[in-house]
């Protein structure tokens, strides 16, 4: 695709919005590279305003479902005032991937060869909580908007889940795990960003997130954690070797 220049620091390509560099301005910092702000700048210049059908056609070269009833109510979501602005484009999950039920073993096998050039990622390694949970179906289609900061960083599990029913609207107070990764992984393909990176994700410091999925060690079970994502991988792993000082609270709303 080619990008037409403007004279406002704004470029335009079909099927996607402008958007200013300015927002890159913060990406100054000891541990960034010039790969880094690369990635940052491609972000804000050519990002899609939703992750659908066609999307996962063109980064991944499948095919999913049609897209579910919920998409005038997610549309309706993301056209309010400063929507936009806090949250990231919204996200199809699908419920089947040519024909497969789509899973968190079947995300990380797209995610390493992307089509168009879009930036590869993987599981950092092979975990516990994949062991468990890699297989388990993603369940019916919808619409992901999360949004753009994390809350309650360092809090116990209680007062993460507090921070999250006490913002307005209907955000998922324990998240499900294969939403939590499609939405990290398709915004990295398209865009380089790291959400719940490392110190040069778009938090500025290691995170976690925990999921509603529990991992059995042992007789006990522990809630599955993704996070850490970097140019190794993202992290899937379980709280119990991760203490409540690399956490944080995601806001994501399923549609």
């Amino acid at each position: 695709m080619a990008a037409a220049a403007s004279s406002s620091s704004t470029a335009f390509v079909w099927g996607l919005k402008p958007a200013t560099l300015s927002e890159t301005a913060r990406v100054v910092s000891e541990w960034v590279t010039v790969q880094d702000v690369a990635n940052l700048v491609m972000a804000y210049m050519f990002a899609p305003t939703r992750f659908g059908a066609a999307e996962w056609s063109l980064w991944f070269g499948v095919a999913v479902e049609k897209e579910p009833k919920s998409t005038r109510e997610m549309t309706l979501f993301w056209n309010q005032q400063g929507v936009s602005d806090s949250h990231l484009p919204p996200v199809l999950c699908p419920q089947f991937i040519d024909g497969k039920p789509f899973t968190l073993k079947l995300l990380g096998q797209l995610v390493k060869k992307p089509k168009n050039e879009g930036h590869n990622s993987k599981y950092k390694f092979q975990s516990l909580a994949l062991d468990q949970h890699q297989n388990r179906p993603a369940g019916p289609a919808c619409w992901l908007v999360m949004k753009k900061d994390v809350g309650a960083l360092d809090q116990p599990y209680a007062e993460q889940i507090a921070w999250i029913q006490s913002l307005p609207g209907s955000y998922e107070a324990r998240i499900s795990a294969i939403h939590l990764a499609t939405v990290i992984f398709t915004r990295h393909v398209i865009s380089g960003e790291r959400h719940l990176g490392n110190r040069v994700g778009l938090e500025w410091r290691s995170g976690f997130a925990r999921c509603q999925e529990l991992v059995r060690y042992g007789a006990d079970s522990y809630p599955l954690e993704i996070g850490s994502s970097a140019s190794n991988g993202l992290t899937v792993n379980y709280s119990q070797s991760i203490s409540d000082t690399c956490t944080c609270a995601v806001a994501l709303r399923k549609f």
